[in-house]
């Protein structure tokens, strides 16, 4: 039986859905933080009116509240098609212009591809269309549209004036876009102000997380946000994405060759897979760099395993927290942060260090070309000889280097995913300026997740 047929399609995930979800949400935040707060403001509010409306029988809530925290998703990346920088921090969310409405359409067809929300996350395809009661009969994303849009209106206000009480008249605020049942259910649930006070005080954050942290998802869709977090950092720096993602493929072709347990094997892929998510903080000139780092640069690169350890402590069992901050640890002392040695430093560790080395060494960079298999060997034979990495691990790449590739190639078609079908769509809409189509366009089925 093959390495991948022993592994097979599925890693029980130890990490619970609600912490894979404020991971992803901490990371945005690092991109654009009031992005962030106004898709936690929006998610809250949304979260409380569905709840009044009894909507928890018809439809998820739990995919209502993820969905309203990354429903701007397209609006975190810097990108040639949008006419701004996410570094912005006055966005007018609600500009009727076709570039911002763009940005919700590219949302639309980023967690439709990218998540298991798929049918939810198409009540961004029309975002700005007026509300419609009739279509409620036909298009089962309609009331959720409509919670969310008022909630998004809502949230911008509140940003917007945060001196000044909401408008009597709610439906000033956006004419003949509002649904009469979520305006007056948000009218009885904000009785005295609740809602907006809890939100000026930040009291609804607990109130938000506390749902969170209770989301429950199978492991195939608890992998698929963690896939979700990996190419996060996607929007800051495409190679430094590809690159976790191939750590993680070399990780587990090395980890099935020690016959580790399914627990530790499991370890292993979370671990590998958020080893690099402290570069979302990272500068992308750094990041992108096309020559060699000054010291100074090579401080701040240094610093994202102390940027890892920020967004994951709480959120992850403290092992895979280890194995992430340590994975540029040396087996002699001199690695960082903390000049670990051999003793201290688990067989897990060990493997996500050299699966880290191999990838970066055997990658394409912004500053080199992809190395051959007899130049990566010979950086890392003498890595080795220095006392730097795990004879025994470095021993297994390279006597069965051809069959660890099969299994690399193997989980690389399980991880990596195909971005073309969703620029297609999205250009589609952007330069030929048409009305996106439910019914007309092909919904991309993603595959198995390990």
């Amino acid at each position: 039986m093959s390495n991948n047929q022993k592994i097979g399609k599925k890693v029980v995930n130890p990490l619970s859905a609600g912490s894979i979800i404020q991971i992803a949400c901490e990371m945005l935040k690092y991109i654009n933080k009031q992005i962030l707060f106004h898709n936690e403001r929006t998610a809250f509010i949304a979260l409380n009116i569905a709840r009044h409306m009894g909507l928890g029988k018809e439809y998820s809530l739990q995919n209502l509240v993820i969905l309203s925290l990354f429903h701007t998703i397209g609006f975190f990346r810097d990108d040639t098609f949008f006419s701004y920088s996410a570094s912005e921090d006055k966005i007018d969310y609600f500009t009727k212009d076709h570039f911002i409405e763009s940005k919700y359409v590219f949302s639309c067809y980023y967690l439709e591809f990218m998540t298991p929300l798929k049918q939810d996350a198409l009540a961004l395809e029309n975002f700005f269309q007026p509300y419609n009661k009739d279509m409620e009969k036909y298009i089962y994303q309609e009331k959720i549209k409509s919670i969310l849009y008022f909630s998004a209106r809502i949230s911008d206000y509140i940003y917007r004036n945060p001196d000044s009480p909401l408008p009597e008249d709610l439906n000033s605020l956006d004419p003949g876009q509002f649904n009469p049942l979520v305006v007056q259910s948000f009218q009885q649930i904000n009785h005295n102000n609740s809602i907006i006070n809890q939100i000026k005080t930040k009291t609804h954050l607990n109130f938000l997380y506390n749902y969170v942290s209770k989301i429950t998802l199978s492991d195939k869709d608890k992998n698929c946000y963690l896939k979700l977090v990996t190419y996060l950092l996607d929007f800051k720096s495409t190679s430094t994405m590809t690159h976790s993602i191939n750590t993680s493929c070399y990780a587990l072709a090395l980890g099935m060759r020690f016959n580790l347990s399914q627990d530790d094997i499991s370890q292993l892929f979370i671990s590998s897979m958020l080893h690099d998510i402290g570069k979302i903080c990272t500068p992308q000139k750094i990041l992108e760099a096309p020559g060699k780092l000054s010291p100074e640069e090579m401080g701040i690169m240094r610093y994202h395993v102390n940027h890892s350890k920020k967004i994951l402590t709480d959120l992850v069992p403290e092992n895979i927290l280890e194995d992430v901050y340590r994975h540029h640890e040396k087996l002699n002392g001199n690695g960082y942060p903390n000049h670990l040695t051999e003793a201290e430093l688990s067989l897990i560790q060990r493997i996500i260090t050299i699966a880290d080395i191999t990838s970066a060494l055997s990658d394409s960079r912004s500053y080199k070309g992809e190395f051959s298999v007899e130049e990566t060997f010979t950086i890392m034979q003498k890595m080795t000889d220095n006392g730097e990495l795990d004879k025994n691990i470095i021993s297994v790449l390279f006597n069965q280097y051809d069959s660890i590739m099969e299994d690399l190639r193997f989980f690389q078609k399980t991880l990596q995913a195909d971005f073309s079908q969703i620029f297609m769509r999205y250009n589609d809409f952007v330069f030929n300026d048409i009305e996106p189509l439910v019914d007309a366009v092909e919904v991309i089925d993603t595959v198995e997740y390990i």
